[in-house]
């Protein structure tokens, strides 16, 4: 048994330094795993992670200024839009007392034409009252001249009183029909 004791207890101890040399081939190998990884992998994956980083934040900002530079384009479009508004009001008050303007511009003108018709049509009514007036005395004299004459021819030779008194009725008459 000692034999097989002693095989086994050698088999033991190779096994153990076997398991301590491949221990330490995995601490080396891992070591050098790490530092290789280190080098070529750490070092850019953590570039590329600070590059990321960046790049989100500066997405974020832009996005914080685009969002700052739209609240102020929206601000200067609802300041346009009033005051557009302002000018269309004021456009629409402008064209209202304009209109009333143009109205009582236009009544104003009615009214003088209006007057301007009714003195020109009494200067027409006085204008025919007095050819017709004329026109009358015309009239009137022709028939007291015809009405002589045939005074005149019938009496002028009989009675001179009666033709006197004749002219004087018929000139009384006409300066009362005047």
């Amino acid at each position: 048994m000692n034999l097989t004791y002693l095989a086994a207890e050698t088999e033991t101890a190779e096994a153990g330094h076997l398991l301590l040399a491949n221990m330490i081939v995995t601490i080396v190998v891992f070591l050098l795993l790490l530092i290789l990884l280190k080098k070529f992998a750490w070092g850019p994956l953590v570039n590329m992670m600070k590059a990321r980083e960046e790049h989100v934040a500066s997405e974020i900002n832009s996005a914080e200024k685009s969002r700052k530079d739209a609240e102020v384009y929206v601000e200067q479009q609802q300041a346009e839009l009033n005051k557009a508004r302002t000018e269309a009001r004021d456009l629409l008050e402008a064209s209202r007392r304009q209109a009333e303007a143009e109205q009582a511009r236009a009544m104003e003108q009615a009214r003088v034409e209006t007057e301007l018709s009714k003195e020109e049509a009494r200067r027409a009514i006085e204008r025919e009252r007095a050819e017709a007036q004329a026109a009358l005395k015309n009239d009137v004299a022709l028939q007291a001249i015809a009405a002589a004459r045939h005074v005149m021819k019938t009496q002028l030779a009989t009675d001179e009183a009666a033709q006197r008194a004749l002219v004087d009725q018929f000139l009384a008459d006409t300066k009362g029909t005047n």
